[in-house]
């Protein structure tokens, strides 16, 4: 009888153990995911893809580039195991130049000894173009095996509420030497209101055409780290593709990508 009752002791005490959890300090303890707002404030490179065209003299830009700031507001929430869902409301600036060069051939010039010549004169374009947009941004996080780290996907749906294109015409050579000895001497007409020193303004204004809505989508890679009970923080890195271009002018079909790496903190609710 003692020994049926010492057995049914053991048994019993086995069924108990393994009914409890034990804290194991090796796994991560990290994956709490309550409701969350947060703040990230980003900085990043623009490459503009697709051809530009500034349409007072049907001038083609192409391979320009730039650099964004963006600031958001945010609110997160856990979807499932591993998983988290978004949504941000962006503000975002953005500024790019591109630029090319090429001869204008002067014909029939006249020189002070009377010759006729024809001369190559060599200027830079730039057009510089910049934007304010407002932007939703609906996102998925999914953090592989319990880590800090995470990898991001999203779309962009925004609305450009200012642009600006401005194109400039800068003269490069002030003189040269003619197969006849003589010395030209070029300059732009001072009495032009568009021109300032080597600079002539050819366009300043709004983007031809624009297309106000943006579409376009992110995927991304970042990690977060716990600072008190409920504050959260980390680095992210995103990499944004254009779904839509900027103008719809004829021949224009330039659009930007965007690679920004932001800072993120966030407060729980819970």
């Amino acid at each position: 009888m003692k020994k049926t009752l010492s057995i049914l002791f053991i048994l019993c005490v086995i069924f108990e153990a393994r009914g409890q959890k034990v804290s194991d300090p090796r796994s991560s303890s990290f994956w709490s995911k309550p409701q969350q707002l947060g703040i990230s404030l980003g900085f990043g490179g623009i490459m503009q893809t697709g051809t530009m065209i500034a349409d007072e003299c049907n001038c083609s830009f192409e391979n320009g580039g730039g650099m964004s700031s963006a600031f958001a507001l945010t609110f997160e929430n856990e979807l499932a195991k591993n998983v988290v869902w978004g949504i941000g409301a962006e503000y975002k600036y953005i500024s790019m130049d591109s630029r090319y060069q090429e001869l204008e051939i002067l014909e029939n010039q006249r020189t002070s000894s009377g010759a006729l010549v024809n001369m190559e004169v060599p200027f830079r374009h730039n057009a510089a173009f910049s934007t304010s947009m407002i932007q939703v941004l609906p996102y998925v996080k999914v953090f592989p095996f319990d880590t800090r780290l995470f990898t991001r996907f999203g779309l962009h749906i925004g609305y450009m509420a200012s642009s600006s294109l401005t194109h400039t015409k800068e003269l490069l050579q002030k003189r040269t030497v003619l197969a006849t000895g003589e010395t030209v001497e070029f300059s732009l007409d001072p009495n032009d209101p568009r021109v300032k020193g080597s600079i002539a303004t050819i366009q300043d204004g709004e983007v031809p055409s624009l297309n106000s809505l943006f579409i376009g989508g992110h995927i991304g890679l970042g990690a977060e780290f716990r600072a008190g009970k409920k504050l959260l923080f980390g680095p992210t890195v995103l990499y944004v593709i254009p779904f839509t271009s900027v103008s719809s002018y004829p021949g224009s079909d330039f659009a930007f990508t965007n690679l920004q790496v932001a800072i993120e903190a966030r407060i729980s609710l819970e």
